[in-house]
């Protein structure tokens, strides 16, 4: 006789559609990793572009939350992502002593607006009667220097991880150009245009003579990086809304991966473990996750954050090297991404969930 499994509801601000795919794909990754052992209910909320989509949208996302308070038994898990944006009314729920895990990715930590602060009142109330769930342990320590809570309390898991039968180094032969990547969504702070002047640069001294930029993502700067790059007069592709498998192919086809962001609350940063378990080397802003997993001339190297000369001279350190070097340094990024493969990573966590 097969024994009952215990009940576990997904809340989350952020989830996947047929229009964006890779729209809070970790989240969609998280209930993967625990479907087999947990019995799952989604509370979950696609993306929204209008100001009116998006309030109807979290309006009815606050009313099925509000349904657990009848419907959540003691035994039950109620697993939040982005928990400050659903903090009001998880209240209840803190009242009635469930078993709340409050999943923190990084912007939800940073009370940054008048809205989030106001936001963050609620979410303080019920900090200490939640287990909490962080992507790093950069981010731990932010969070235990932040709030009076016990370590305890806190579990690092880094965002389901990394995929190894999805990610993995399979490169077709050698490109004639050295290909410079970059994958995140087109806002500012991921500093999509420190990487655009670092490679002007490099095109105007003629440092590489030979390059093509390769950018995965979407985001409201789209078409300002679309008009930079065309007047850069290099060989450049743009690609949006890809599947995690079509990614993996991509990284493939890089030489070396920038990550310039500059957000305080980049919490771990995934896509460069996804370029590293690829063989792709990675530079990276000295900011957040990435200096957990970062390691100068080992896997990758550092630059200060908005500083467009030491990333170019960076970028230029790693195109000199041999390629036995590059190849060694290849080697040490996948060493590093088998560190976060999903299936340890999962495994530990579900060990964790049902310690509760």
């Amino acid at each position: 006789m097969s024994t009952k499994k215990q009940r576990l509801f997904l809340v989350s601000n952020m989830y996947p559609s047929t229009e964006n795919v890779r729209y809070g794909i970790f989240v969609k990754n998280f209930e993967a990793a625990v479907n087999d052992y947990f019995e799952v209910e989604k509370i979950v909320l696609t993306k929204k572009y209008s100001f009116l989509s998006k309030f109807f949208g979290y309006l009815k996302l606050y009313f099925q939350i509000s349904k657990l308070y009848f419907k959540c038994k003691k035994n039950d898990l109620v697993y939040v992502h982005f928990p400050l944006h659903v903090a009001p009314v998880l209240l209840p729920l803190w009242w009635l002593n469930r078993k709340v895990i409050l999943n923190f990715h990084g912007s939800d930590l940073i009370f940054n607006s008048p809205f989030k602060k106001v936001l963050s009142l609620f979410l303080i109330l019920g900090l200490k009667k939640s287990n909490i769930v962080l992507p790093s342990n950069y981010y731990k320590e932010k969070l235990l220097a932040k709030f009076n809570i016990s370590p305890s309390r806190l579990y690092v898991y880094p965002s389901g991880g990394i995929n190894s039968e999805v990610f993995f180094q399979n490169r077709n032969g050698k490109h004639s150009s050295f290909v410079i990547g970059f994958v995140s969504n087109f806002i500012e702070g991921k500093g999509w245009r420190i990487f655009l002047n670092a490679v002007k640069r490099i095109k105007e001294e003629k440092s590489i003579v030979n390059f093509e930029i390769l950018m995965v993502g979407d985001g409201p700067d789209k078409e300002e990086i679309q008009n930079l790059l065309a007047a850069l007069d290099a060989k450049f592709a743009i690609i949006s809304n890809i599947s995690q498998k079509e990614l993996a192919s991509i990284y493939n086809q890089m030489d070396v991966f920038v990550f310039p962001t500059y957000r305080e609350e980049e919490s771990l940063g995934l896509v460069g473990l996804e370029a590293m378990a690829c063989g792709v080397p990675v530079i990276a802003s000295k900011t957040g996750g990435p200096m957990g997993y970062v390691e100068e001339n080992v896997n990758g190297f550092l630059f200060d954050k908005k500083d467009v000369k030491m990333l170019t001279e960076k970028m230029l350190a790693f195109y000199a090297l041999t390629e036995e070097q590059k190849n060694t340094m290849k080697h040490n990024a996948i060493t590093t991404a088998q560190a976060y493969d999903s299936v340890n990573v999962n495994k530990n966590l579900v060990a964790f969930l049902e310690s509760l």
